[in-house]
């Protein structure tokens, strides 16, 4: 394995050309953490935090960029925990005392990149993506999986095999090692998926040459594109009528009483699951011979205080043995 490829340079923090994220520098480029949000589509989106409606528009500059946030600062802090859980699990494995970015010609794949790996991973000639991730919490962890033994959330997947395509680190899986909330840790593995990487290079491709032009991506249902557009028009004209198209306005009103009556719903079943479970701290449903399916969860608040009740976000109906 090279380890330096053709057309990537490497740079460390030390470096004056390292690229801090929310500069102007950084938001012009693609990099592993906006792959997620590129790859997804309108109902069917790979990023659990952004949409590609609001990444263009950031990239574009019309909105501002995200915000610090305490658990950006909490889990780089965890970093230096994962790496000693790395190095004594892969102890065969030299790690880089911190972060390396990988500075990737515009020409290689038609649009610029800049790769930041939390880590690289060194054993003689052979070269690695290391990646750290923190579950924080209790929700954190019914996306990881209890005692994280689920599978890797996708928009991590994409942005460990970007990291690979990105630094020509190929040859050898790239692994990501999680934190739990209790300090227990898991390493996943992501084998290099040439296809899937070749999908990730057009659709990279694609979003970056739209950036030239005033067509956004299509509006989707996600948190962040709805938070968007509130930053598009912070102001508001008083008195000024938007004539709405009658069908939009049909289904707008049409979508909010059903909302209604869905919310209506899910509550009493709230209720009636909360009557089955008395003192139990899972709800479950048997299948057969495999273990129970666990659709939700009662948890503690601490002294003197009533347990919280938690669905199983995770599990849908077809999870579930069908009704005889």
């Amino acid at each position: 394995m090279r380890r330096h490829p053709e057309g990537v340079r490497f740079y460390t923090r030390r470096d004056p050309q390292f690229i801090e994220p929310g500069t102007d520098a950084w938001r012009g480029v693609i990099t592993p953490s906006k792959v997620a949000a590129i790859l997804g589509e309108p109902g069917d989106p790979v990023s659990r935090y952004e949409s590609p409606f609001r990444l263009w528009h950031r990239m574009k500059g019309l909105v501002p960029p995200e915000e610090p946030k305490d658990a950006f600062a909490l889990g780089h802090d965890v970093e230096h925990l994962a790496a000693a859980r790395y190095r004594r699990d892969r102890s065969d494995w030299l790690l880089s005392p911190d972060e390396v970015q990988a500075h990737v010609d515009p020409d290689k794949f038609g649009f610029p990149v800049v790769a930041t790996l939390d880590r690289r991973g060194v054993r003689g000639a052979s070269r690695r993506v290391v990646e750290f991730k923190l579950a924080r919490n209790l929700e954190d962890i019914e996306v990881w999986g209890d005692d994280l033994n689920g599978e890797l959330p996708d928009d991590y997947h994409a942005q460990v095999t970007a990291l690979m395509l990105f630094t020509g680190w190929t040859e050898l899986a790239g692994e990501l090692l999680v934190v739990g909330p209790y300090l227990q840790h898991r390493i996943y593995t992501v084998d290099y998926d040439r296809q899937f990487a070749a999908w990730i290079i057009q659709k990279c491709r694609r979003f970056y040459e739209s950036l030239a032009g005033d067509e956004p991506p299509p509006l989707d249902n996600t948190t962040a594109t709805y938070q968007c557009l509130r930053e598009l028009h912070p102001e508001i004209d008083r008195g000024v009528n938007a004539v709405i198209p009658l069908d939009e306005a049909h289904e707008f009103i049409t979508a909010r009483e059903r909302l209604a009556d869905a919310t209506d719903t899910f509550a009493y079943h709230k209720n009636l699951l909360l009557k089955r479970m008395e003192r139990a701290q899972y709800a479950v449903v048997e299948d057969g011979d495999a273990d129970p399916i666990r659709i939700a969860e009662r948890r503690s608040q601490g002294a003197n205080k009533k347990p919280a009740f938690y669905p199983v976000k995770s599990v849908g109906p077809a999870d579930l043995p069908h009704i005889a």
